[in-house]
């Protein structure tokens, strides 16, 4: 029995991967859009942000719908192995504007079906933990080979090999078990204790998402423009803190629910602030290199806890699925308000701004009462 349900679980880790590979690609898509359809930045900028936005609109009513679970996670995988096989066939960027957005919504499919099992499992902090660990690993693996078949073939190659990506790891949706029964209906008591609780969460990820996904798309910039360094060097200081966040979900595996949720957010929070204020306030090489690697391990452990709350509060996943959208339409909408920022003021310049984000999240999270922590200790 317990082999079947790491199977079960292992199916959900797949779609939910595969939901989230939008984002995770998003800078090869970029890259092969711009060189294949001689697209200018604009416009192949504009196509990843489709992507990423229907992904997130996907997330959103799928996740409150009660299709979920095998069969939508099937023609989810569907839907986007088609539309890679079209943008492998296409010859302009128009048609991959439409293109995108259809795999997109498929994208919002696989995430709502890979939430709905990861949520429903019996330790959400640990099965979440492993779940970063093995997107982080997947995710590699596939950035690396992309790079390789983009230099062999372009967005044709790049474009037909994920069509067999999609398809081998959608074999896995058959070890899904088939989801159980709608839960009995809600008390008018618990359902506004519910919407308090899920609009506090949801609202505390946006507060942290927004400014987090514009200084990670301008990292790079502020690293080479503002303290002089060589990209290289940047690419090092990010690659080194993207393979130690791994720290966070080894933590939060060993430790599991023994810490509670509630005060290690908060207290992740605090040491943001301290991040970001050591990034763009004190702005030196020392203060980058260390204050990326740590927050990274934050971050990795505050998104690890919030979705392993929303496990808890929300076993059909959709407030995962919410939380997740809430994180993919920040990813596709920061980076170009901070561009716009950015024409007239620098990082150093709006770090305090940044801070005011994060105290509002701190808020959210502080007003809750008892909903975060573990069932176990509720």
């Amino acid at each position: 029995m317990k082999i079947k349900g790491y199977l079960h679980l292992f199916s959900g880790m797949a779609m939910l991967e595969l939901g989230n590979l939008s984002s995770t690609l998003a800078p090869f898509n970029v890259g092969v859009i711009s060189d294949g359809f001689m697209a200018s930045s604009q416009e192949s900028g504009l196509v990843v942000s489709l992507e990423l936005f229907f992904a997130a609109i996907g997330a959103l009513f799928f996740g409150a719908s009660n299709l979920k679970g095998q069969k939508l996670a099937f023609l989810g995988c569907f839907v986007v192995a088609v539309c890679y096989y079209l943008a492998s066939l296409s010859l302009n960027v128009t048609e991959i504007f439409l293109i995108k957005s259809l795999s997109g919504l498929g994208c919002g499919m696989l995430i709502a079906s890979g939430h709905s099992i990861l949520a429903a499992s019996k330790d959400p902090n640990r099965t979440y933990a492993i779940f970063t660990v093995f997107a982080s690993c997947t995710g590699a693996t596939l950035v690396y080979f992309s790079s390789i078949w983009i230099e062999e073939g372009g967005y044709v190659k790049f474009f037909t090999n994920f069509i067999f990506i999609y398809l081998a790891l959608s074999l896995s949706f058959f070890l899904a078990r088939k989801s159980e029964s709608s839960a009995p209906e809600e008390s008018n008591t618990n359902k506004r204790s519910r919407f308090y609780i899920f609009t506090c969460l949801i609202l505390a990820v946006l507060f942290f998402e927004v400014p987090s996904s514009g200084i990670w798309a301008f990292m790079e910039r502020f690293g080479v423009e503002d303290l002089g360094m060589e990209v290289s060097r940047v690419g090092e200081v990010i690659s080194i803190s993207i393979i130690l966040s791994l720290i966070g979900p080894l933590f939060i595996g060993l430790v599991g629910n023994k810490i509670g949720r509630k005060v290690p957010i908060l207290i992740c929070l605090f040491l943001s602030s301290f991040c970001i204020y050591f990034i763009f306030g004190v702005a030196t090489v020392n203060t980058f290199y260390y204050g990326n690697i740590t927050w990274n391990i934050i971050f990795t452990i505050m998104v690890i806890l919030i979705l392993g709350a929303s496990g808890d509060i929300d076993p059909s996943g959709k407030l995962g699925s919410w939380l997740n959208a809430c994180m993919l339409l920040s990813a596709s909408i920061s980076p170009a308000i901070f561009g716009w920022i950015l024409l007239d003021q620098s990082l150093s310049e709006i770090y305090p701004y940044l801070m005011f984000f994060l105290l509002a999240a701190f808020v959210c999270i502080f007003i809750t009462k008892r909903e975060l922590e573990p069932i176990d200790k509720v």
